[in-house]
């Protein structure tokens, strides 16, 4: 791949952060795509800084107090990704977009609706591209299932889950002991981590994505790290719009530290990673909604017509899919691949093969929001 400089067509990335979702968020994506390329990442500590740029290649370094500042303000970056803890990511957006960038925000986008408001009115008004990195809705999987859900092959939807559990065991692999995810003032919370992502999924699978949800009940489960204010657990129904004449309902059920089940607790649990969707002759599952291209599988299983008539078995069927249908994509592409894909589209001028609305973002904060709100009693979270 030419270098930055000698390449007018490569859209240089900066890196706010020496983030550990840098290299599959960003830094391998771009390495395999054609015109993008990361040219500057920016650390508070020096020491830290300089051996992530020096491990992935990132030609330049910006540490101390103003080297967010300077990455910002660095001519040879065209693009910033901000991948700061959530409480960081509206200032360090809006001082990206004031000076010019695009920006590709971590989710979730910010730490309240307004905020994201605020983000994509600025972009607007400066001409530039602002998306929130909901790196999951962009593989084809995903878009395979709203597609099944919306065609109406088994008529109008009924109900929505997720169950999105990580066991207590994995933490100690995924998480770091101090993790900016247990931080209040940082936005932290499970559900400003995986909820989001759960209710992502609902509302884009029932095409219900850019509308906040209903939050009908939320019970949230303490995190032993701050048990006022952090949620380690959180479990919330939602009211759908209304597609049919039934009430149309949803669940989301995420935690980030699952305790064993059986004595003790002391059997451990797997991790679950699931999307269902009910609907009047069946249901439709997504296994690992947020990671497909790792691995997953579509699940689509007819159970009738309205008045109950069987269907027979070979209609129910097992899908996997890792290209669009008309061959777009690459079996080795990431969700952050086809991200990617789309962002640098979007700059480009030219219409991505899927596109996240700055509503859907608004939307979805407002909808978590609503959850800590059913759940406060004061000023705290839970």
């Amino acid at each position: 791949m030419p270098s930055a400089s000698t390449s007018p067509t490569l859209l240089r990335f900066g890196i706010l952060g020496a983030a550990r979702i840098g290299p599959e968020g960003l830094i391998k994506p771009a390495r395999d795509h054609p015109e993008a390329t990361v040219t500057a990442v920016a650390c508070r500590d020096p020491a830290r800084g300089t051996q992530y740029a020096k491990k992935w290649g990132i030609p330049k370094v910006y540490s101390g107090p103003e080297g967010y500042h300077e990455l910002i303000a660095d001519p040879d970056v065209d693009a910033v990704y901000v991948a700061l803890p959530n409480g960081l990511h509206y200032e360090w957006t809006m001082r990206a977009l004031q000076a010019g960038k695009h920006v590709l925000i971590e989710k979730p986008i910010t730490s309240t609706a307004d905020e994201a408001r605020q983000i994509f009115a600025l972009a607007e008004e400066k001409g530039l591209v602002a998306l929130e990195a909901m790196h999951s809705t962009f593989h084809p999987a995903t878009q395979r299932v709203r597609e099944i859900v919306l065609s109406g092959e088994l008529g109008k939807v009924k109900s929505a889950e997720v169950m999105f559990r990580v066991p207590t065991w994995m933490t100690f692999f995924i998480f770091e002991k101090n993790d900016m995810r247990y931080e209040y003032d940082l936005a932290g919370g499970c559900s400003m981590d995986m909820g989001v992502y759960s209710i992502d999924a609902i509302r884009y699978a029932t095409g219900n994505e850019t509308t906040a949800l209903e939050v009908t009940s939320a019970t949230a489960t303490p995190h032993p790290a701050d048990p006022t204010r952090i949620d380690r657990a959180m479990h919330a129904t939602y009211a759908l719009p209304a597609a049919s004449d039934s009430v149309t309902v949803a669940e989301t059920t995420t935690d980030w530290a699952a305790p064993g089940w059986g004595p003790f607790g002391l059997l451990p649990r797997m991790p679950v990673d699931t999307l269902t969707v009910r609907l009047e002759r069946g249901a439709v599952e997504l296994y690992n909604f947020v990671s497909p291209h790792l691995y997953h599988y579509i699940a689509v299983r007819p159970t009738g017509d309205s008045e109950g008539a069987a269907t027979t078995a070979a209609a129910a069927r097992t899908e996997k899919v890792y290209r669009y249908a008309d061959g777009r994509g690459g079996e080795g592409w990431s969700t952050y691949r086809y991200q990617l894909e789309a962002f640098v589209d979007r700059i480009r001028g030219r219409t991505p093969w899927v596109w996240i609305e700055p509503m859907t973002s608004v939307t979805e904060m407002e909808t978590v929001e609503r959850v800590y709100a059913k759940v406060n009693t004061s000023s705290s979270r839970v």
